[in-house]
C-alpha cells in the first residue's frame, strides 16, 4: 500500500487522428482499490515510436517531451461501496477520465497522447 502505479488506459500508443478510447482496466483498479487517481498526459513534439515506425527510425529534429500533471480525481465521487456496483462505478469513472483527457488533449504524434494514471 502507498505505492504508485502507472496505467495507460488507451493501450500501448495512441494513433494520431483517431478517436480516443479508453479501456476500463484503470477505472476498475481505482474503484476496486478505492484509490484516488491523478491524470498525467505525456506529449512529444516529434513523430516517434508509433506502431507503424521501426524503433530505430529517428525523427529529423530532437524530440521535446512535455508532461502535464493534472488534479486529483477523487474516487468517492464515483463509487460508494455500500450502495453501488463496482462495474457501474468503473464505467462512470472511465467516461469521466475520457472527457478529462479529451478536453486537454492536443493532436500530437507518436507516443505523445499516451495518458498515464497514477495513484498519487
Amino acid at each position: 500500500q502507498g505505492d504508485t502505479i502507472l496505467i495507460f488506459p488507451e493501450g500501448t500508443r495512441t494513433k494520431p487522428g483517431e478517436k480516443m478510447t479508453l479501456q476500463r482496466g484503470a477505472a476498475n483498479i481505482a474503484v476496486r482499490c478505492t484509490s484516488d487517481l491523478r491524470i498525467v498526459t505525456i506529449g512529444c513534439s516529434e513523430h516517434l515510436l508509433d506502431k507503424q515506425s521501426k524503433w530505430y527510425d529517428v525523427p529529423p529534429a530532437r524530440p521535446f517531451f512535455t508532461v502535464e500533471v493534472r488534479g486529483r480525481v477523487e474516487i468517492n465521487k464515483f463509487y460508494d461501496a455500500t450502495s453501488q456496483e463496482p462495474t457501474l462505478a468503473a464505467r462512470q469513472l472511465n467516461r469521466h477520465l475520457l472527457l478529462q483527457l479529451q478536453q486537454g488533449c492536443l493532436p500530437l504524434s507518436g507516443i505523445n497522447n499516451a495518458s498515464a494514471l497514477s495513484g498519487n
